[in-house]
């Protein structure tokens, strides 16, 4: 077993609860760490034998770009299901999302879900 990590991928999504923050685009920064199946990798050094991050960063932007939320749990869960489903060598799915500014008196917040493959 491997573990995976992406770490402060910076995306863009809708995201809030108000009217106001349903208009516009905001920042979320993503921490995700994928528990993968030992698939021969670190042995063939062959990037068919590994699950391939560069295909994982671009279908989660590309999802967040399509989508829209009003919570960071929904966000953080629909993500992990979507990160399970791209590549079934994923056993184990953690994803962060920080939502910079959302208080007066802090830098972010964040909500984590973990989520395993069924």
């Amino acid at each position: 077993m491997f573990t995976l990590r992406i770490k402060n991928l910076s995306a863009s999504t809708v995201l809030g609860i108000y009217e106001w923050e349903q208009q516009a685009r905001r920042l979320v920064i993503l921490n995700i760490e994928m528990q993968v199946a030992d698939t021969g990798a670190g042995r063939s050094d062959a990037i068919a034998d590994a699950v391939d991050y560069s295909i994982i960063e671009n279908r989660v932007l590309e999802h967040l770009d399509r989508h829209s939320y009003q919570l960071l749990e929904r966000l953080v869960t629909d993500v992990a299901y979507y990160i399970l489903a791209l590549d079934s060598r994923i056993a184990k799915v953690r994803v962060e999302a920080d939502k910079p500014g959302a208080l007066r008196m802090a830098s972010s917040v964040s909500v984590s879900a973990e989520i395993t493959q069924s």
